[in-house]
């Protein structure tokens, strides 16, 4: 795929929901081939709780994630997810210095889920793709895996075109970062530093590098669920 690429699409119906308290499932609402929903949080739920919801709506599933960064509560979710087949296969695109700046905090995530189920770029992009049994969706958002009580923003699509867009974008990054030896060695070499070093106090593993918790705003007062068709 070509870097810089964007997919054009007619006019469709979407669900415009917004909400500072309610629940992923309870925001987005039951997604199916053909729905779009479009949102706005106070951060009180995550990408994680975003991707479950959209597993449980389409799986079992085949899900690659892209994201700046994560932390070790959600990366297990995810491997649970896994182990109890709702997943069928599980990737993780992160940024670089998820792994560069703290063994202690990437060791747990690779303990989690294996070498090969991560690669490290330059990333910032926040993507969920779920290819699933009962239809294929992406989540382009604002959020990272793990919480942040700020406001965010999401977006999402059952629909092929889209999903066959995202992911080809996803493969072309995996397969490149995989044909680096850089890569798989600075993955490795930070779980060897990690099993070296020990483990750690799960607070410290539990909070991504540079993560930031303020209290909940109230930039979205006021409002509540909504829908809105055109």
């Amino acid at each position: 795929m070509a870097r810089g690429s964007a997919l054009r699409t007619a006019s469709r119906t979407a669900r415009l929901v917004a909400h500072r308290t309610g629940a992923a499932a309870e925001v987005i609402g039951d997604l199916s081939p053909g729905v779009s929903v479009s949102g706005l949080t106070a951060g009180q739920f995550s990408a994680i709780d975003v991707m479950e919801h959209m597993v449980n709506c389409l799986g079992p599933a085949d899900v690659s994630i892209s994201a700046w960064t994560t932390g070790l509560y959600d990366v297990k979710r995810a491997a649970e997810m896994r182990a109890n087949e709702q997943l069928r296969g599980l990737r993780f695109i992160l940024d670089r210095g998820t792994f560069e700046k703290s063994p202690k905090f990437a060791g747990p995530l690779i303990q989690a889920c294996g070498v090969e189920a991560f690669r490290c770029v330059s990333v910032h992009a926040k993507i969920i793709i779920v290819k699933g049994a009962r239809g294929r969706a992406v989540m382009r958002s604002s959020m990272n895996l793990n919480k942040n009580l700020r406001t965010e923003q999401f977006d999402i699509d059952v629909s092929d075109a889209f999903t066959d867009f995202y992911q080809g974008w996803f493969d072309a990054l995996w397969d490149e970062a995989g044909r680096s030896t850089d890569n798989v060695e600075i993955i490795k070499a930070v779980f060897d530093r990690y099993l070296e070093e020990g483990p750690i106090a799960s607070s410290v593993a539990q909070s991504a590098p540079n993560s930031e918790m303020v209290a909940e705003g109230d930039l979205l007062a006021g409002l509540s669920l909504g829908e809105f068709e055109g």
